[in-house]
């Protein structure tokens, strides 16, 4: 699931923008490969919720192998502890390596947040790590992010929730030092984290209750059913609450996460009975490729000269065989980056945080 998440932004979603240039039936999917400008999903915005959904799912398995080792949960705490910090670092480094802006940087970011998400989530996952215990904490942080959000935080804010007008913008304003992507907010701001957390916890919730190591076979297809009437109420009940409390990928609502998080659901539900039920893994070997070094797949487009490089070798082959566009650059790029993981996973090299 993580390959998956990272094939679209290693150049997935650029090759299907740029066939729509040249194909007009397939403008429809390219809308897709967009942020939505505001309220309301697409598949784009799909993928860092499913990314945090995946990270959530290996904390079961982090944490088991932790215990076996006898290591006590101040110490599991200390090690999650970590990842968040580093990331963050990394995520300060990428937003500036090309506008060079560090004297006034942009703290938040995507790596951010997954480390701050993935945080939050391991210290409630040792606290109680109970079907019941998980799924309470996540109705926690929903009424917690609902209340800030619903209600005002000062006079001059209102339950009309729009760019300019909405709890994060505020938090984001006030406390948040450095540049904000948006001027008043920032999506990856630390109201987001905690949202994202829920997130977070739906993976590891499932997880969980589908293929952590204690989980035996018997009972497999209940929980299977536990777990997909969950995701599609979560779907449902988001949908119905649109109208009312908007789905916003950038403030990360209640309904966003609620409805992402379902679906994540769904897709891990799709994708263990696919590869460990029915043992079919073949076609996903390359998505097991790229998500085995993600961040290496995510950082490379911004840190390695080969997209310049390859963009302009595609321009070359675009003249000569008289392509009119920039697939063959994209083309390129993608095969260089995926040559790139591939040569590590070969080579058994894995970069981890």
């Amino acid at each position: 699931m993580r390959g998956f998440s990272m094939f679209w932004l290693i150049g997935g979603a650029a090759l299907i923008k740029e066939i729509a240039v040249h194909n007009q039936s397939a403008i429809g999917m390219a809308v897709q490969m967009r942020h939505a400008g505001w309220q309301g999903l697409r598949f784009y915005d799909l993928i860092f919720p499913l990314f945090i959904f995946t990270s959530g799912a290996t904390v079961p398995f982090s944490i088991a192998r932790l215990k076996e080792k006898k290591i006590p949960n101040f110490q599991i705490v200390g090690i999650a502890l970590k990842r968040p910090i580093i990331l963050m670092i990394i995520g300060v480094i990428y937003n500036e390596w090309h506008g060079h802006q560090f004297l006034n940087p942009r703290l938040c970011s995507v790596l951010g947040q997954i480390g701050a998400s993935y945080f939050i989530c391991t210290c409630i996952y040792i606290a109680n790590r109970r079907s019941k215990g998980l799924l309470a904490s996540i109705g926690a942080i929903w009424l917690l992010i609902a209340t800030l959000q619903l209600l005002p935080a000062k006079a001059s804010l209102d339950k009309n929730i729009n760019p300019s007008n909405n709890i994060n913008s505020w938090i984001d304003s006030t406390f948040v030092p450095g540049r904000l992507l948006n001027k008043s907010f920032d999506p990856e701001g630390p109201l987001n984290w905690i949202s994202a957390s829920s997130v977070c916890l739906l993976g590891a919730w499932t997880s969980s209750q589908l293929a952590a190591p204690s989980r035996k076979r018997k009972g497999l297809k209940r929980t299977a059913l536990k777990a997909t009437i969950l995701g599609t109420t979560l779907i449902a009940s988001s949908l119905l609450a649109d109208n009312v409390y908007p789905i916003v990928k950038n403030i990360w609502t209640v309904p966003f996460a609620a409805l992402t998080g379902g679906i994540s659901i769904l897709f891990y539900l799709l994708i263990y009975y696919i590869t460990d039920i029915k043992d079919f893994k073949k076609p996903f070997f390359m998505f097991k490729v790229i998500g085995a070094n993600s961040l290496v797949a995510y950082i490379s487009l911004r840190f390695f000269d080969y997209e310049q490089f390859t963009n302009g070798l595609g321009a070359q082959l675009s003249r000569i065989f008289a392509i009119d566009g920039a697939i063959p650059g994209i083309l390129i790029t993608m095969i260089a980056t995926l040559s790139l993981l591939y040569w590590l996973y070969r080579s058994k090299f894995f970069v981890k945080i």
